[in-house]
């Protein structure tokens, strides 16, 4: 049984290639997400008591010299998440203007409650 057991572990890798020492993700990466919506910017994950979440850092956009939008991070669950895509860093950059990755609606506030309803 042990041996089965290893052969249906060894099938699983690439021909020639190793497990990754830490599998965690660590990496610029395109996340795309359940509902259409794509993100891009740093990947890692993140431990709470609760459970793993993916964070993703998304970096400020520039446009000749000046911050057109601040960077900002989100948290995502493993449910949320359609697929990750690994890329450089220049990539993530090129991306950027193209894919917004705020969320879609507004977050409630006291203070934002307040205006619209006072």
């Amino acid at each position: 049984m042990q041996k089965r057991q290893k052969a249906e572990e060894s099938q699983l890798l690439l021909p020639g290639t190793e497990p990754p020492a830490d599998d965690q993700i660590k990496s610029w990466a395109l996340v795309e997400l359940f509902g259409h919506q794509r993100i891009v910017g740093y990947c890692s994950q993140q431990a709470f008591p609760s459970g793993v979440l993916f964070r993703v850092d998304v970096p400020d956009l520039t446009k000749d010299g000046k911050v057109a939008r601040k960077g900002f991070t989100r948290y995502f669950g493993l449910g949320a998440i359609y697929s990750i895509t690994p890329v450089d860093e220049q990539t993530v950059r090129e991306l950027l203007p193209s894919i917004d990755g705020t969320p879609a609606a507004r977050p409630l506030s006291i203070r934002s409650y307040g205006e619209e309803f006072g």
